[in-house]
């Protein structure tokens, strides 16, 4: 089971699963489920904030020299716990199901807003779990710790 869930991992990075998802969003969008201009301003605020956040977030592990790509925690060379790291151990990830729960609000489609936990729960079993389990092995107590004091998510 391992083995699959780390070639499913490779086959399904991140972006990916965000991508699949927001595709599933439109086929699924009934238009009269969104409620006009104030739909479109609640998705922009909720798009606008997710993206920043993973932006900053992005800019934080750059300007730390570490890496980013999730299939290599391994390689990180900083605990990054600053920034949005100070109050959600996955801010990429958080950001993400914002941006995938934006769409589907902007779009109308009460399938995806309803499939918003399934995106995180399929991240969170795919990826987190391999790299928080890599980041404790990598950086021992400091990652324990940082562990114990932020939350997952939020």
């Amino acid at each position: 089971m391992r083995h699959f869930l780390t070639k499913l991992r490779v086959w399904l990075p991140p972006p990916l699963i965000l991508v699949l998802f927001l595709i599933a969003d439109a086929f699924t969008a009934i238009p009269r489920f969104t409620f006009g201009a104030v739909t479109i301003v609640i998705s922009a605020l909720l798009a606008s904030v997710s993206l920043a956040m993973i932006l900053h977030t992005a800019w934080q592990m750059r300007k730390k020299r570490t890496t980013l790509n999730p299939l290599h925690a391994e390689k990180s060379t900083t605990l990054v716990t600053g920034g949005c790291y100070a109050w959600s151990r996955n801010p990429i990830y958080l950001g993400m199901s914002g941006l995938q729960l934006a769409f589907s609000l902007y779009v109308g489609s009460l399938i995806g807003i309803l499939a918003a936990p399934l995106f995180i729960l399929v991240v969170a079993r795919l990826h987190i779990d391999f790299e928080e389990e890599q980041l404790r092995k990598h950086f021992g107590p400091e990652w324990i710790r940082y562990e114990q004091r932020v939350r997952r998510w939020l």
